[in-house]
């Protein structure tokens, strides 16, 4: 347990994988973010890589927590992270309603205003990002590598 919040290390197979299973609280955002940015330390990324990986899974489950699952707290979440060649590749495994982010609207937004570059920031970040609609959910898949 990390503090007062839900954070679980359910399988640590070996020192190539970590798999994390939460509950949608956003308590349980910042240990989230140090498991995964240890792991991918411990897995040979830079600092900045690291850094990427781990802003990019917070987005990712606080887009999943407000918008997915509409603020509720108990919900599940399954976080997975493993070594593959020079980086990491993370999977977020939700059960929100299935949806396709391509089809979000593409809003002008106010820069000084908070909120809305949550999938933006991913896709900036990371080397590689794959949404799967699952019939009871959704997947997301994102590679961090050591080099660019």
């Amino acid at each position: 347990m990390v503090g007062r919040s839900s954070v679980k290390q359910l399988m640590v197979a070996s020192t190539n994988s970590v798999e994390l299973k939460i509950n949608s609280d956003p308590a349980n955002l910042r240990g989230v973010r140090k498991r995964i940015e240890d792991f991918a330390k411990s897995a040979g990324l830079p600092q900045e890589a690291c850094d990427h990986l781990g802003l990019a899974v917070n987005e990712a489950l606080s887009n999943i927590m407000r918008h997915g699952y509409g603020g509720a707290k108990d919900r599940p979440i399954v976080v997975t992270a493993r070594r593959i060649g020079d980086g990491v590749q993370l999977a977020i495994r939700d059960w929100v309603q299935p949806f396709d982010p391509g089809a979000l609207p593409q809003e002008n937004r106010d820069p000084l205003t908070p909120g809305g570059v949550g999938l933006i920031c991913i896709h900036k970040l990371m080397d590689e990002v794959h949404f799967s609609r699952l019939p009871d959910g959704m997947l997301l898949t994102m590679v961090k590598r050591a080099t660019r």
